[in-house]
């Protein structure tokens, strides 16, 4: 059987994507052999180690890796190189290539509302990544594009290598008054908008999705809104034709952000920790526990309170079957329960039962602690993991890695770098409270 091709988004903060939802209904209903998650990052540097070191087949770019993760690829295609950014990555024979899927989304939403955009004078709020791609996708379908940005100096930089117009945000109330299309690329809580500016004849797309109200002003003012899923919408799809070389489900995807899935939101109360052995699972949960004050939980040290011998005795004496049985036992009953503010420490092989990983996923925050075994295996000296105790350990753990990878994957909400050349328990304890907390 082919191996699951994992595919993911990157960011800082990247919790919040909803990318994971278009993706993951696209497989199932179409029976793909794949997986989509999220990748928590500090950096485009440690972003593509992680890609790399998982071996994953794609990646979707958002922000603030969009340009330099320029650097970090092999190939990029000219449109990206014109934009300044990329936002799609896919894994060749040739190498790593980086394209852009947001000018050809912004364009199509807008289009799917209103028609052709030729002749149309539009204003683009914000001269960063998104701003770029939205003015060279909008000048690339013979639009007047007007790029307005808080800085001027940056604001005519750009526009001078798209070939477009730029101007003060202090003009837009001007620009407002004449303008068909009025695109904003600002950052939450950045609001330069008045309302009594709006138009009704103006159409209105804000690129943030999680809180507009700039599209909520739009609403007040009769103005045709495009939704920033449009442009998530339709900048995955091309990226979806670049990760598979095929073309997908439209339909499929939209119903997945108009159907009502169920929130991450929903699922915080019970966060779990899974990841392969040695990658510091039960340290990172106190660790985290303590910041968040949520109680911590341990499976393996459940399942010897249960069975009253340690875990490498179950194995010899039991084998790696009752052990097994004895970790579902105790999954069961503590996800079956109505648990609130816990943190689980999961045995690294709990992903290989089916039921487990979709239990996992449905009913608690699923957070994956990837690091290379073979480099982390340093940090297991006791004896303690009986599948480790062979004569060749790194090879075993390579084996043993390479053959869950993809179920950590298909379990997980969040991956976070856990390799002991990056972080330490400390750091990465902290990295996913910071998801967490801009998250919610």
């Amino acid at each position: 059987m082919e191996s699951k091709k994992l595919l993911a988004v990157t960011g800082n903060p990247v919790l919040h994507s909803k990318s994971p939802l278009l993706f993951n209904k696209m497989f199932s209903t179409e029976q793909i052999n794949a997986t989509y998650f999220r990748i928590a990052a500090d950096s485009a540097t440690e972003a593509m180690f992680l890609f790399r070191e998982a071996g994953l087949t794609g990646m979707n770019v958002t922000a603030p890796f969009k340009k330099d993760i320029m650097a970090e690829v092999d190939l990029v295609d000219p449109a990206a190189t014109k934009i300044g950014g990329i936002n799609t990555i896919t894994n060749r024979s040739n190498g790593i290539i980086g394209y852009n899927t947001d000018y050809t989304g912004v364009a199509r939403s807008i289009e799917e509302k209103v028609g052709t955009l030729e002749g149309k004078k539009c204003i683009v709020l914000g001269a960063g990544g998104a701003g770029r791609a939205a003015a060279y996708g909008l000048i690339a379908k013979s639009s007047i594009v007007v790029i307005a940005n808080r800085t001027i100096a940056k604001a005519q930089e750009v526009a001078g290598q798209l070939g477009c117009e730029a101007a003060k945000l202090d003009c837009l109330e001007e620009l407002l008054s004449h303008a068909d299309i009025l695109i904003s690329t600002l950052s939450t809580g950045v609001e330069v908008v008045e309302e009594a500016w709006l138009r009704p004849s103006l159409v209105v797309l804000d690129a943030n999705y999680k809180s507009s109200a700039l599209g909520k002003m739009a609403l007040n003012r009769g103005c045709t809104l495009v939704k920033g899923e449009d442009w998530l919408l339709y900048q995955a799809i091309p990226a979806y034709t670049h990760f598979l070389q095929s073309q997908p489900n439209e339909n499929c995807m939209r119903e997945a952000l108009d159907e009502a899935s169920k929130p991450l939101s929903s699922k915080k109360d019970v966060i779990s920790l899974t990841g392969f052995m040695g990658t510091g699972k039960s340290s990172v949960a106190k660790i985290l526990a303590k910041k968040m004050g949520y109680h911590v939980l341990d499976s393996d040290s459940l399942i010897e309170e249960k069975a009253g011998i340690t875990i490498p005795e179950i194995f010899r004496t039991n084998g790696e079957k009752t052990f097994r049985k004895l970790e579902k036992e105790i999954l069961n009953s503590l996800l079956d329960a109505d648990h609130k503010k816990i943190i689980i420490a999961w045995g690294g092989g709990i992903v290989l039962d089916q039921e487990n990983r979709l239990k996992i996923k449905e009913k608690t925050l699923s957070i994956w602690l990837f690091a290379r075994p073979w480099k982390n295996l340093s940090l297991i000296k006791d004896g303690s993991r009986p599948l480790l105790n062979v004569e060749n350990p790194g090879e075993t753990a390579r084996k043993i890695f390479l053959q869950r990878r993809g179920f950590y994957a298909e379990t997980a909400d969040l991956m976070v770098n856990s390799d002991c050349e990056y972080h330490n328990p400390d750091s990465i304890a902290e990295k996913i409270y910071e998801e967490i907390c801009k998250t919610f």
